[in-house]
């Protein structure tokens, strides 16, 4: 008899959560992460294919500090990273960016970890070599 009456219950408060659901407001925004996950997928694909990639100015960035954009694309997280970019002959500069980072990868963002990056004309013009040694 109690099985029964859990399941009458249920589905009570399963109607009455569905009179309260707004629906274009979970679609609204459910489009502005899409539009938001489409926009950082764009970045680190132009910051991937960019000629800074195989002609930057190799240099170093130090992590001052990561964090997880709540975005997965095929179980990899985006994470925004805030670095110090270092290049020979100029001023250290703080960048942030971007990054969608594989699993392997996500101990290397340790606050004062070093990575190896190639640097166009601008400091925000920045490569991520993810294998380059500093």
């Amino acid at each position: 008899m109690g099985f029964f009456k859990d399941v009458h219950q249920l589905n009570k408060m399963g109607k009455e959560a569905s009179k309260n659901w707004d629906v274009n407001a979970q679609l609204s925004r459910a489009q502005g992460s899409m539009a938001q996950a489409n926009a950082n997928m764009a970045a680190v694909a132009a910051r991937a294919t960019s000629p800074v990639a195989a002609t930057g100015t190799p240099g170093s960035a130090t992590v001052t500090s990561a964090r997880t954009t709540g975005q997965y694309i095929n179980m990899q997280p985006m994470v925004a990273l805030d670095l110090l970019v270092q290049v020979p002959g100029r001023m250290p500069m703080p960048v942030t960016v971007t990054e969608l980072v594989d699993q392997v990868h996500l101990g290397r963002l340790l606050p004062g970890a070093v990575l190896a990056v190639k640097v166009g004309d601008r400091p925000d013009d920045l490569y991520i070599d993810w294998f380059g040694t500093v």
